[in-house]
């Protein structure tokens, strides 16, 4: 299904950003748009858990190298996932359609030669060579 993936682990600074980020989407996410999506009351749990993600990107960032690879596996799982998904919607909702009303009105773009024609060749016009000399 899916190749494993050398995931790398970013430096320092980035497992602190990788800890704020992550506690600010958390925050923003299930604390602030979700509750006012569906008209819930504003939770504490999604803060609480935010200021633990911020303060533990903030006072150590290299103990979260676990967490990074493990948000990291699920994102290429999920992104695997995803990318199926979408491809086949639009391979079903936009070519196939497309493909069918083309065969409809006749117009293969496929279409080899006419079945007059002896061969493939389209003969250009000739041109004059005074063109030559300044070809771009």
């Amino acid at each position: 299904m899916i190749k494993k993936m050398n995931i790398e682990t970013p430096d320092k600074k980035g497992l602190r950003e990788f800890g704020l980020v992550t506690g600010s989407l958390f925050a923003a996410l299930f604390g602030l748009f979700l509750p006012w999506l569906f008209g819930f009351s504003y939770p504490l749990w999604p803060w609480v858990v935010a200021c633990i993600f911020i303060a533990w990107g903030l006072l150590a960032p290299t103990s979260m190298k676990w967490l990074y690879h493990a948000w990291m596996s699920i994102a290429l799982v999920i992104g695997w996932v995803n990318t199926r998904i979408i491809l086949g919607l639009m391979f079903y909702l936009i070519l196939t359609p497309m493909g069918l009303v083309m065969r409809l009105f006749g117009k293969n773009p496929m279409a080899g030669k006419p079945k007059t024609a002896a061969s493939y060749r389209n003969i250009s016009p000739s041109r004059p060579p005074k063109q030559m000399e300044h070809p771009y």
